[in-house]
């Protein structure tokens, strides 16, 4: 029996290393998102109340980006288990990461009945680049994945019961599943209603045969959407859509291009003002966005953006092209299961929807869901080139060497050069100036950190570990906005530090990146990234 299992069990184990392995210094530093789960899970751990003062928010305020909370409250018992630390913070994405891997073999194997394929698609989410990155960081997006892929084995094993009580309950995991993922995620609220959809259309027989047996999977799946709802149509949820949306710029109306359609006046007629208008210019646009995810040279060479990748490495590994495209072919031309197809292609196409109605395109993280849908396609092109072609043993080979070298590659890549190439973009640096400022705080009145170093309150709060009833009753944040300048606790103040009027005051620390200083200013502590450039100054 155990040695049956024994692959997936390898599979998993390399996946958990993959993810686990110097989880709390690689990458090296906290993004901001990170410490706002991570003091807001803290919060909410002592007080029941985030950093605004909100009582169990079901929407978290944050930078005014307001996050769906599931991700932060399943921080609150690694905090509580681990500490307020790097390693608490990254954990529940690690192990979505590694629960991915498992239940994309269950998936697959419910989609294909081919243990095979199940255990390839496995091995190459639990080794790709893309999944690896999200694991190994605090993105809600990377729950997202998990969630799905638990949704859909868990909607397939339940329709495929053989027991009306297993039908239940496999349905209700699915229905939870995808109600979780809703709360992840705010890129899951577009995918999930048009993913899910097509899974009920699909299986609308089963389901309207076994209709009494719903009324417990409908009943969570109306909790959760009954509880969205609100928060969608909220002034928190429409400053999201705003904050990302394309659809948030205000297109100039397209004048005369050339068409007869205007009036003896120079003026647009009914039908320019049909067709030349804001609405019909976003189309071109949300057309480019969604193609943009495609292109070659981002999912195999450069990615987006340093946090969402390793040095010299795109999302993709190089070797996975050719057998992304065999196994499209082949999903395509071979007799799999009609529903099977339409899943997969549906899956895949639907993925950048969400992505290409916003800015700052292409976003892998904003198209997370895409797995693990490329690492399928990769192990369907290896097994149906493996039937057809002759020479098996040296195919596998050669197979195996072109992994392999991809494979220590990226090791290398990420384990050893991305902390010191990509130093900039992980904010080590922020930790080492908080445990000097809380070294010399006692010497000075207050403290002013510069808001050059993006959203620095929340870095000291988090590294402080600052009392979280403490900061409430001081006010606690009172705005999340980037540009925000009034947020302060104990002897910290955080505001714009202006070199040209900053006067030099022996109450006073200041804290905050070079162009904040003359050039000849001389510091208590100059702070630096790995390759030797300044990073912070510490100037009293």
């Amino acid at each position: 029996m155990l040695k049956g299992k024994l692959p997936l069990i390898l599979i998993v184990l390399l996946a958990a290393f993959l993810r686990f392995y110097q989880l709390g210094q690689n990458p090296p530093g906290l993004n901001w998102d990170e410490t706002a789960h991570g003091y807001n899970a803290y919060s909410i751990l002592k007080t029941g109340r985030d950093e605004f003062g909100y009582f169990m928010p079901l929407s978290l305020r944050s930078f005014d980006d307001y996050k769906p909370p599931l991700y932060t409250y399943l921080v609150v018992p690694s905090v509580a288990v681990f500490g307020l630390n790097s390693f608490a913070v990254r954990f529940p994405s690690a192990l979505f990461g590694v629960f991915a891997v498992l239940f994309t073999y269950l998936m697959v194997w419910q989609l294909f009945k081919n243990r095979s394929l199940a255990l390839l698609s496995a091995l190459f989410l639990a080794v790709s680049p893309w999944h690896v990155q999200f694991s190994r960081v605090a993105f809600e997006a990377n729950g997202a994945i998990f969630w799905s892929v638990l949704a859909t084995w868990a909607f397939l094993k339940g329709v495929r019961s053989a027991t009306k009580k297993k039908f239940v309950i496999f349905l209700c995991i699915s229905a939870f599943a995808f109600g979780a993922d809703l709360f992840t995620y705010h890129n899951a609220r577009v995918f999930v209603p048009l993913y899910a959809a097509i899974l009920a259309f699909l299986y609308r027989r089963v389901l309207f045969n076994n209709i009494k047996y719903l009324a417990i999977p409908a009943l969570l799946v109306s909790v959760f959407v009954l509880t969205l709802m609100p928060i969608l149509f909220s002034a928190s949820g429409q400053t999201r859509y705003k904050g990302t949306t394309i659809f948030a710029i205000d297109l100039p109306i397209i004048k005369n291009t050339g068409l007869l359609i205007v009036d003896q006046n120079g003026h647009l007629g009914k039908l320019g003002s049909l067709f030349h208008n804001s609405h019909f210019t976003y189309l071109p646009i949300i057309i480019e966005n969604y193609l943009s995810h495609l292109r070659p040279e981002y999912l195999f060479f450069t990615a987006d953006q340093e946090r969402h990748h390793a040095p010299l490495m795109g999302l993709l590994f190089v070797w996975d092209l050719p057998f992304i495209l065999a196994g499209i072919y082949f999903l395509v031309k071979r007799p799999y299961p009609k529903a099977t197809k339409i899943i997969i292609f549906w899956w895949f196409l639907i993925a950048p929807v969400a992505a290409s109605v916003t800015w700052g395109v292409p976003h892998s993280l904003r198209t997370g869901i895409y797995l693990p849908i490329y690492q399928i396609f990769i192990a369907l092109g290896l097994v149906n080139l493996y039937k057809i072609v002759k020479y098996k043993k040296a195919f596998v080979y050669v197979i195996s060497i072109l992994f392999l070298v991809n494979f220590i590659f990226y090791l290398n890549q990420y384990w050893v050069h991305m902390p010191k190439m990509f130093a900039p973009s992980w904010y080590g640096e922020r930790e080492e100036a908080v445990r000097v400022t809380e070294a010399l705080k006692h010497k000075y009145k207050k403290v002013v950190v510069s808001t050059s170093l993006e959203q620095p309150y929340m870095f000291w709060l988090f590294y402080t570990g600052f009392d979280p009833k403490t900061y409430q009753q001081n006010g606690g944040t009172v705005s999340g906005g980037f540009n925000e300048e009034r947020n302060k606790f104990d002897k910290y103040l955080f505001q714009k530090i202006d070199k040209a009027t900053r006067k030099e005051d022996p109450e006073i620390l200041y804290v905050g990146k070079p162009k904040d200083f003359h050039r000849d200013t001389k510091t208590i502590k100059t702070i630096y990234y790995p390759d030797g450039t300044e990073a912070i100054y510490i100037v009293g």
